[in-house]
């Protein structure tokens, strides 16, 4: 095994934690530092998981040791990070949303490639065996042609959660509400799979927390551009906390994945199905394998693909190869959360792409 490559975390919150140890888990990897407003966070992080704490981010960017940096800060400060990473030749993998302005976010993009180094965004659901799977069924044909693509996200956040940083709930820096925060995973999935979306009509309004700026739910309306329709609904106003969930119906194929598992599937000519509607002879191939290849450290909101991703990362960086979710990719879940704020601001159908 040839010498680790070593990633600074910026910003020790939750996701910060979470970053570091899946980072744990990599032979290829190695935290070697962290950053934090709160100095004593980054100092406690460094004894936990390894590495140095720095007083400041320009510190951790002159560093001729870090190779990469993983920016783990509220949405709103993931820009102007980026972008001073990218001179200082640093590596960046960022945590969703890329930014919260569309403009910004191109920037990000445009930057990294003049400097020439790799830009990652986080959407590690991409990596869920689940997700692997219906791509794969979508590019062999298996569902013909697409009719419906449908998210839902029906979460419960409680006013304590919001207290907890004073950046959530803003316009400034958290960028928007239960789309922009929670919901975004599973907007990027429905593109994901249904393809570039064409046009969006929603609407967004806060039902219970009246402590923060902005949406607490969210109703949408798709239509993508090879003809499909979809609907995308968000809450984290549905208390206790319901299930996260993604329907994909073509004309010959229907798959349904609640919490990130497959609970239906069932495709034309496969007429043998057994439980849940599944195919055996194609979905039951798949359980066991993922049950023994999870090697993430699993978490209740995040799952555990975070180390798929992470590695993939550190791999492109390695190889010369782009990151199987580059930057650019990462614009289109923004470009759509942002859609549907126009559209609920202008009470208007929204064309994609964004006029900015």
């Amino acid at each position: 095994m040839g010498e680790r490559l070593k990633i600074g975390i910026v910003g020790c919150g939750v996701i910060g934690r979470h970053h570091a140890q899946q980072l744990q888990l990599l032979e290829t990897a190695v935290t070697a530092g962290f950053v934090d407003s709160v100095q004593e966070k980054a100092e406690q992080y460094a004894i936990e998981f390894g590495g140095r704490a720095y007083s400041n981010y320009a510190d951790m960017l002159q560093d001729p040791e870090i190779t990469a940096v993983s920016i783990c800060t509220p949405s709103g400060m993931h820009g102007e990070m980026t972008i001073a990473a990218a001179r200082a030749k640093k590596h960046v993998i960022v945590e969703k949303p890329m930014d919260i302005n569309m403009a910004m976010a191109q920037r990000m993009v445009e930057e990294c490639r003049e400097e020439g180094v790799m830009l990652a965004g986080i959407f590690q659901h991409r990596f869920d065996y689940a997700s692997l799977r219906v791509k794969q069924m979508l590019e062999e044909g298996r569902f013909g042609k697409l009719i419906l693509v449908n998210g839902n996200v029906h979460w419960y956040r409680s006013d304590a959660y919001y207290e907890s940083g004073d950046w959530r709930g803003t316009w400034t820096l958290d960028g928007g509400g239960v789309l922009m925060n929670q919901a975004i995973h599973t907007v990027d999935l429905v593109q994901y799979f249904g393809g570039p979306v064409l046009e969006v009509t929603a609407k967004t309004a806060n039902r219970t927390h009246p402590l923060i700026e902005t949406e607490d739910v969210v109703a949408a309306l798709f239509s993508f551009q090879n003809g499909a329709m979809g609907s995308f609904t968000a809450t984290s106003s549905a208390y206790p906390g319901l299930n996260t969930r993604v329907e994909i119906i073509g004309e010959t194929g229907t798959c349904i994945i609640e919490n990130n598992k497959i609970i239906y599937e069932h495709y034309k000519g496969a007429e043998n199905i057994g439980t849940h509607g599944m195919d055996p002879s194609v979905s039951n191939q798949w359980e066991p394998e993922l049950e023994a290849s999870s090697q993430g450290v699993y978490h209740k909101v995040y799952g555990d693909s975070h180390f798929s991703q992470l590695s993939n990362f550190v791999e492109a960086i390695c190889t010369g190869h782009e990151p199987r979710v580059s930057g650019e990719d990462s614009l289109h879940a923004l470009e759509l959360v942002l859609a549907v704020y126009r559209s609920q601001e202008t009470r208007q159908t929204v064309l994609l792409p964004l006029e900015l």
